[in-house]
């Protein structure tokens, strides 16, 4: 589970009792609240002032849609994710609101545990689709988001990172570059290969298909490997 205790919210409701009712509930999921805004002009002050991890925007405040405004300043703006906060399910709002690509709802009247499950989801992918680590090969320092990352092969003295777009050829450990990466969802399964447990196709006996490749799984790690992947499933 994402550590919620880190995790910044900006709510903006023109509705006090809203507002302070959705304080109430995030402060006691260990939420930080970094400010409650009421209209687009204290939102966009907020927004740049103490940048949040994640924001909920009512959609219609002050007779208008300016949940939309707010949010489109946020898409062209920040790279952070937002939730939008309404009561209106009609299908114009829906669509319109679907045309900048909100990262999740949440209905009038809410309670504790649809915030924490729509927060939770949506910031744990979120930290997935934009976390990245550095590949440093000679003088050169290549960028790689976690989530593209397929698996690592020991060849000799090197290793080879392989991604779905391209590959990597290091001279390092296994081991070594995952810890000091800190990669996560890694897992050896073989003294030659370490693979991305959340980029495996499937398992067949002691083989791992992943992205059209075949890697094998060891006696020796086996046990630790369907232990993770079933957790994983």
């Amino acid at each position: 589970m994402l550590d919620k205790t880190k995790s910044k919210v900006l709510i903006v409701d023109d509705d006090v009792f809203i507002s302070e009712q959705l304080n109430s509930i995030l402060e006691d999921l260990g939420y930080q609240v970094t400010e409650i805004a009421f209209n687009t002009e204290s939102a966009l002050q907020a927004l740049k002032t103490n940048t949040p991890d994640i924001a909920i925007l009512d959609i219609n405040m002050h007779g208008r849609n300016q949940g939309f405004e707010i949010a489109k300043y946020i898409r062209e703006n920040l790279n952070i994710p937002f939730i939008f906060l309404t009561s209106f399910a009609d299908e114009s709002t829906v669509n319109e609101a679907s045309k900048l690509t909100p990262d999740g709802y949440l209905l009038k009247p809410f309670n504790e545990a649809t915030i924490f499950s729509t927060l939770n989801i949506v910031l744990k992918r979120h930290h997935k689709t934009n976390s990245h680590f550095n590949i440093k090969i000679g003088h050169e320092i290549h960028k790689v988001k976690d989530d593209e990352l397929l698996f690592i092969m020991s060849a000799d003295k090197y290793i080879e990172i392989h991604t779905k777009s391209k590959k990597y050829l290091k001279r390092d450990t296994i081991d070594h570059f995952i810890q000091e990466n800190e990669l996560k969802g890694m897992k050896r399964v073989h003294r030659s290969y370490a693979v991305k447990i959340d980029n495996i196709d499937s398992v067949k006996g002691s083989t791992i298909y992943i992205n059209n490749q075949e890697i094998p799984i060891s006696n020796t790690y086996k046990e630790a490997f369907k232990k993770a992947y079933s957790s994983f499933l």
